[in-house]
């Protein structure tokens, strides 16, 4: 669902931090420890705030896990741009966010197995409609640090705003200074539920989400892989995505 363009020069980081020695690789899963979980709470159903409570679909997908493996966590609800930079330097202890991996991600956190895949689609104004053969030359409003910014860039003659907040990205297509955004399938359909002005005009590939965790972090990404595994023979993600419509 969500990519990044800054990876390159995070990695450069990460290696030049690794020159100086790099943490112990914990091979042993530590179940006395408080795992901080980062998200963006902007992404319903996947991961929303009511009440001031973290809820969704990736919340539910972590707390099935949790149980399974036997480990505490906590929530820690932050800029999408931020979260691979914190999970490196250790601020936090895992990233889901309907993340998708990259070879440049790879290079500065480990992924898990994928847990959800979602189609791209493209939002756009009814007041300005366009078609997908009109990409060419647009405006397109992006989330800060995500997939959705480098496929922006990548269109001939295309000029990107990038957001900081989804919210931002949102009010810029209401208000016409963009002329389409680009967001997950699901997430698309929330938008136009809430949105009427806005319409899908069209879609992009598809991206597979995976959970993101720290290089030293070995025991961790294992026993999340075995359980994602679990959970999808079981029907238990099945389940879970029935309950948010996904």
């Amino acid at each position: 669902m969500k990519g990044s363009v800054k990876f390159l020069l995070i990695g450069a980081m990460a290696l030049m931090l690794g020159a100086c020695g790099g943490g112990e690789k914990q091979t042993v899963l530590d179940t006395n420890r408080v795992y901080k979980v980062g998200t963006t709470a902007e992404y319903p159903p996947f991961e929303t705030l009511e009440n001031g409570k973290i809820v969704g679909y990736d919340v539910d997908v972590i707390d099935a896990v949790a149980k399974k493996i036997g480990i505490k966590y906590e929530w820690k609800d932050m800029n999408f741009d931020g979260l691979i930079s914190a999970l490196q330097f250790k601020k936090i202890d895992i990233v889901i966010a309907g993340i998708s991996s990259s070879p440049e991600r790879e290079k500065v956190v480990n992924f898990s197995i994928p847990y959800h895949e979602s189609k791209t689609a493209y939002i756009m104004n009814k007041n300005n409609p366009m078609t997908m053969e009109e990409l060419k030359g647009k405006t397109f409003g992006v989330d800060l640090g995500t997939s959705y910014e480098t496929t922006a860039r990548s269109i001939e003659g295309a000029k990107v705003i990038a957001f900081s907040s989804t919210g931002g990205t949102l009010l810029a297509l209401k208000s016409q200074k963009v002329d389409c955004i680009m967001v997950g399938e699901v997430v698309a359909n929330e938008y136009i539920e809430k949105n009427p002005e806005l319409a899908i005009f069209g879609y992009g590939d598809g991206e597979a989400c995976s959970i993101a965790f720290n290089k030293d972090d070995i025991a961790l990404q294992q026993s999340f892989n075995k359980a994602l595994a679990e959970l999808k023979e079981d029907g238990t993600l099945k389940k879970l995505q029935d309950k948010y419509g996904i």
